[in-house]
């Protein structure tokens, strides 16, 4: 007979962490252990591996796993050259950082404009 789909889905639900695929290292990392940009850089990278997200996720946890700042780092050494990611990386790492440099600029010239010598 048929499993009912909530069957399944608590079996799934309940079931101990099972590998997603062949040599997958299980590491009790969930998503709320990661950093969340991190993670959707790690994402967006292992998407060029696999269409499949429960084994993307699993890629990224076990990367993160080893290191906390595995994608960021990797797209600032160049390892990682699919344009999508790398828009992701930008999105998430270095337009946030323009952004706070921006709002830290604007903070600073509103405290104190008599510090500031436009006699250039």
């Amino acid at each position: 007979m048929k499993k009912l789909v909530s069957e399944s889905l608590n079996e799934y639900m309940e079931s101990e962490p099972k590998p997603v695929f062949k040599g997958e290292k299980l590491t009790g990392l969930t998503v709320d252990d990661v950093e969340p940009d991190e993670f959707l850089v790690g994402m967006a990278v292992e998407a060029m591996h696999s269409s499949d997200i429960v084994v993307q996720k699993s890629l990224v946890l076990q990367n993160l796993s080893q290191n906390p700042k595995f994608y960021s780092e990797g797209m600032k050494d160049g390892l990682f050259t699919d344009p999508k990611a790398i828009n992701v990386y930008k999105k998430y790492f270095i337009d946030k950082k323009q952004e706070e440099k921006e709002e830290k600029f604007k903070e600073k010239t509103q405290e104190a404009p008599e510090e500031l010598d436009l006699n250039l």
